[in-house]
């Protein structure tokens, strides 16, 4: 029975993808979130709307409801992809602003790299109190002040799964459950803000017998079978990576699981080998995302600040292949400095390298500018940002290539995005819809640049 004396916390995963896709991910950093306030014995609950495999109340209702018996005292809202800054972050700082009116005594906390990025425009809209890892805040409240402190350290500690309960995970055995076995990343690249809730930054292996044992736990609770790891840098170094894999698929073989379950990874290409990528094939990874964003060296290494080998990585993407392994790379074909000759290279190495193994349709595969990177710096010094409120964007210096993205903008508006609107992975021919949509829009990019490329040096 609730204690009507003692503090209560909610814990918020809030929607952070609006398409008809992604539907039965369940956000595992939140349910870490719940599990390390359940093991240090607060009454805590978690509302998670990131999975939409089945209807989830919303934050207004869960709020009201609860104010008939004890009410929550904080709220927690766990902001982890840098993917929703802009409109989707700012209705998401609405409903908290709406919350806190109707609750005035409820006190909300900020917290992921999202959260901290974005901590100044969402304290000025008056969305949250506070941002774990964020900019310094004062409390008089001895509870919020303690529970600030240990969601601080949480950050630097590895938190078990396995205390959470049938009520924590009311999902299906379609779910797509993810788990952290690692936090930061060993890359420094210009435009990454998955690092701005570490505390001096960096990459932290998380044991990996611990993190096999939470898979375990949750494949039991919840019928899963499809995981996917959150790491953003899953291997670290090449040798930490080759151990890691080893530990994995041992682990999972341990527990009676090979072949029964299927995983998901974030790697750096510099972490692999081929001998590795068949380990973690064994391990039961399916599919592999690699950060790739450039084709040109030039681009990788001045603008990106990334270290990127294209020979290596084609060995990787090539032993991956032998081994079953789906590669999926992110892509940055639009930036304030591109130029329609670069476009044009750029999409013939992309050719090479396998359009379809880019997710992202091209017109948005384009640099997110997060606030307090240092590409934004960049850019802003070039005069070429361009702010507002939960919005940064930047102009195209190169005339051409500025000529051929409003173009593609203009194609992607009126000839693709009424029909995203209307599918959804659970509509059949939804997937082949998507596939034949990008496929035309790669047909219309690269007839846009031939035919601007002839005027342009004709």
């Amino acid at each position: 029975m609730t204690d009507p004396s003692r503090p209560r916390v909610l814990v918020w995963a809030p929607t952070l993808y609006e398409s008809g896709f992604k539907q039965r991910h369940v956000d595992g950093d939140a349910l870490a979130v719940q599990a390390s306030l359940r093991a240090a014995d607060y009454d805590s609950v978690l509302l998670d709307a990131y999975y939409r495999g089945r209807p989830a109340a919303t934050l207004a209702d869960t709020l009201a409801d609860a104010a008939g018996i004890t009410g929550f005292d904080v709220l927690v809202v766990h902001l982890f992809t840098s993917d929703a800054y802009g409109p989707r972050l700012r209705r998401i700082a609405d409903e908290l602003v709406a919350a806190r009116l109707r609750h005035p005594r409820l006190t909300v906390i900020g917290f992921g790299p999202l959260a901290v990025s974005a901590a100044g425009e969402l304290m000025a809209h008056g969305a949250v109190d506070h941002v774990v890892a964020g900019p310094a805040s004062v409390t008089h409240n001895p509870f919020v002040a303690k529970l600030l402190a240990h969601l601080h350290a949480h950050l630097a500690t590895y938190t078990s799964l396995r205390s959470l309960t049938a009520e924590d995970l009311p999902y299906g055995a379609n779910a797509v459950v993810s788990v952290a076995a690692s936090r930061g990343c060993r890359s420094r690249c210009t435009f990454c803000a998955y690092n701005a809730d570490l505390p001096g930054g960096g990459w932290r292996d998380l044991p990996m017998a611990p993190v096999v044992a939470d898979v375990v736990h949750l494949h039991k609770m919840t019928g899963a079978t499809a995981f996917a790891f959150s790491d953003s840098d899953f291997g670290g170094t090449r040798s930490e990576c080759a151990r890691r894999a080893v530990e994995l698929r041992d682990g999972l073989r341990a527990a009676g699981l090979t072949g029964t379950l299927t995983l998901a990874i974030s790697v750096r290409a510099e972490t692999l080998d081929p001998a590795t990528v068949g380990v973690l094939a064994d391990a039961g990874v399916r599919s592999m995302l690699i950060g790739v964003e450039s084709f040109n060296p030039d681009t990788l290494r001045r603008i990106y600040g990334k270290r990127q080998d294209l020979l290596h990585l084609r060995k990787v993407v090539a032993a991956a292949d032998d081994a079953g392994v789906t590669t999926v790379a992110s892509y940055i074909l639009w930036h304030p400095w591109q130029t329609l000759d670069r476009l044009r290279d750029e999409l013939d190495a992309l050719d090479h390298f396998g359009r379809h193994r880019i997710p992202h349709f091209m017109a948005r595969s384009r640099l997110e500018v997060i606030p307090g990177t240092i590409i934004e710096r960049q850019i802003a010094t070039a005069g070429l940002l361009v702010t507002a409120p939960f919005h940064r964007a930047f102009t195209i210096a190169d005339p051409a290539a500025a000529a051929v993205n409003h173009e593609l903008t203009n194609w992607y508006s009126t000839t693709a995005a009424p029909v995203l609107a209307g599918l959804h992975e659970a509509k059949p021919g939804s997937l082949n819809q998507l596939a034949e949509l990008k496929i035309a829009e790669w047909a219309w990019l690269t007839n846009a640049v031939t035919n601007r490329e002839a005027s342009h040096h004709g």
